[in-house]
């Protein structure tokens, strides 16, 4: 309803009270009294009128604005929702009052109370010492207007407890003169993030199984390392060393490959262990390590830590109550003397350490140009034997053996040789190896195996007068699990009788796994095959196991021949090996005889079987059966 119509209601009803109120006035005709008082009445109303009209207005207003601060109020909740409920704090320094609010997250954050936090310089004390001075100098460069924008990840200490990852955003507000009037940012805890990233980066530049870096960051850190001092090459010597155990993969086939993994995080602690200061350790892949030796001043000392390493790797490493045999060959490059490039520098490294398992593993080789002839030998042989097979190209000789006793053939050794169509005759010496490390030795083995025992077949299918033909084993052929199966089918196949069939081990083939090694060849020696222990007292000469090998015969090797005529000492060394092999039982077979002296020392001694170039080199099967077979010649 209209205030005004409410008010002239009310003087209405009250002029009616007049009336009642005041009959005398009436009565006594005294109006001019009873307008005075009318009057005064009258403006008591309109003052009335005036402020029920005024609070009514006020009121009007009073309940717009209680729906603005409503709103605001709803509004304030809502942002300070927002703001409690990001993972972030939002934080403000007012540069000119030095005042600084945040939100409520920043206590669970940072571990400190915003109430203690009133300038950059409290907020910079958060971070760790060794960062401080650099984040006070960034946010000077944000309020001076050198960087637009902030932003950092580093550690600050979390309530003076512990050290975690924080990421730090922040911005200035500034006045319509360019000047910095506010800094907002925010701060986030990162460190679970930061873990992560952490851990893939890991994943990414580390090798899991022995915590090494690894070939990516390997190489990353050489190359930095080369740009670092291309310009001044002179003041600054790096080394690479490229580390490769010797016989790994015979450990793996044998013993299995959860003691290759231990064996390669032994062998990566013993090589940290043995760093000097500033050096970086690699595993590159399989048995591979690599070194960065930075700032050599003289090649000695890589030849001190070369030393030490193969005196620690050279030596038997016990895994799981075994002892595991290893050793390592090493190759050495230097920047800048052998290059400036990561690529050629690793290749000479590779060069380097092939060149020493060349000259017989287990030492280190420093890298010059003329080894490069020998890597690409190498692929020629390898790239070689894989189609030797196939091109017809390998080929049996056949060495005598003589029993000097009673002026008998007593065998013959199978030797493999092999006449490139492309390079040549080939030395066994050098393919051998060769066929060994690429695996092929296997399949060739497999075939050696098979024409010595089809050759055999023919010759006794003759009636020529032998005791056996022996053939050697490698130690990949014997770690193969189908070995003994394969064995077994050529037999039957070629109808060989297996008493003719020798096989020749070496003592470090038995040595990679004792007990499988005993099992394996105690299985061969059922068969009926015979069993020849090849260059004994060049091994481990252990006569414990001597014993336990089901062997039928020791062979001498010719390293000890050669000097038995002139050295008392070897003489000695061989006389003791017979007399031992004749008390245990065994047939004694010296090899390398080239000498007449030789022969007649060793019959003196009771050696009753001697092979040697003496009687005869190694020949074909053409020329032994036409010289040695059809003949029953014998060299006197």
């Amino acid at each position: 309803m209209n205030v005004k119509k409410t008010v002239k209601i009310k003087i209405s009803k009250f002029m009616e009270k007049v009336y009642i109120i005041f009959p005398s006035l009436l009565i006594k005709k005294d109006l001019k009294r009873f307008y005075e008082i009318l009057k005064s009445y009258k403006k008591f109303y309109i003052a009335y009128v005036q402020a029920v009209d005024v609070k009514e207005k006020l009121k009007v207003q009073y309940g717009k604005i209680n729906k603005k601060l409503a709103i605001i109020e709803k509004s304030e909740e809502k942002y300070q929702l927002t703001l409690d409920s990001t993972y972030d704090a939002v934080w403000e320094i007012d540069l000119i009052t030095k005042m600084f609010s945040s939100s409520n997250r920043f206590n669970d954050i940072t571990g400190y109370y915003k109430e203690g936090v009133n300038s950059i310089e409290d907020i910079v004390k958060f971070v760790l010492e060794e960062d401080r001075k650099i984040v006070k100098n960034d946010f000077i460069n944000l309020i001076n207007g050198r960087v637009l924008y902030y932003q950092c990840r580093l550690k600050l200490n979390f309530n003076g407890i512990e050290n975690r990852w924080f990421l730090i955003r922040s911005m200035c507000l500034r006045n319509t003169g360019g000047v910095a009037t506010k800094i907002v940012g925010s701060i986030l805890g990162i460190s679970i993030q930061r873990n992560f990233e952490e851990e893939i980066n890991k994943l990414k530049y580390y090798d899991i199984l022995t915590d090494t870096p690894n070939r990516k960051l390997f190489i990353s850190t050489l190359e930095n390392e080369i740009i670092k001092h291309k310009t001044n090459y002179k003041y600054a010597k790096h080394a690479v060393l490229f580390i490769d155990l010797d016989n790994f993969k015979e450990i793996n086939d044998t013993l299995g490959h959860n003691y290759g993994d231990e064996l390669l995080i032994n062998v990566a602690n013993l090589i940290k262990a043995t760093m000097p200061k500033g050096a970086l350790v690699s595993r590159v892949g399989g048995d591979e390590f690599f070194i960065l030796m930075r700032n050599i001043k003289e090649y000695s000392e890589i030849s001190r830590l070369c030393v030490k390493l193969q005196s620690l790797l050279n030596c038997a490493i016990k895994i799981d109550e075994k002892h595991v045999y290893t050793s390592a060959s090493i190759g050495i490059t230097i920047f800048p003397n052998d290059g400036y490039d990561t690529n050629i520098l690793l290749k000479n490294a590779d060069t380097a350490m092939y060149s020493a398992k060349n000259n017989g593993k287990a030492r280190y080789s420093f890298f010059n140009e003329s080894m490069s002839f020998i890597i690409v030998r190498r692929a020629e042989i390898e790239k070689g034997l894989r189609n030797a097979l196939a091109n017809n190209e390998l080929e049996m000789y056949y060495q005598p053996q003589i029993d000097i006793i009673n002026n008998k053939l007593k065998g013959f050794e199978a030797l493999l040789r092999w006449n490139s169509a492309k390079l040549g005759k080939v030395s066994p010496a050098e393919f051998i190896p060769i066929a060994e490390q690429s695996g092929l030795i296997v399949s060739i083995g497999d075939w050696i195996i098979k024409m010595v025992c089809l050759q055999n077949s023919l010759w006794k299918s003759k009636g020529y007068l032998y005791d056996t033909i022996a053939i050697n084993l490698s130690g990949i052929q014997l770690q193969n699990d189908d070995f003994e199966e394969n064995l077994k089918n050529i037999i039957s196949e070629t109808k060989i009788n297996p008493k003719f069939v020798e096989l020749e081990i070496t003592e470090s083939i038995f040595m990679k796994d004792f007990d499988r090694s005993i099992k394996l060849l105690t299985a061969i020696r059922e068969l009926g095959i015979t069993i020849a222990l090849d260059d004994f007292g060049t091994g481990y000469s252990s006569l414990s196991y001597l014993k336990r090998l089901p062997i039928t015969t020791l062979k001498i090797d010719k390293s000890f021949i050669d000097n038995i005529d002139t050295n008392e000492r070897e003489k000695v060394i061989v006389d003791g090996i017979i007399l031992l092999a004749q008390k245990i039982g065994l047939d004694v077979i010296a090899e390398g005889a080239e000498t007449k002296k030789q022969i007649e020392l060793l019959k003196g001694m009771g050696c009753n079987q001697i092979q040697g170039y003496y009687f005869s080199k190694p020949l074909s099967a053409n020329e032994i059966e036409e010289k040695f077979l059809r003949t029953n010649y014998i060299n006197q």
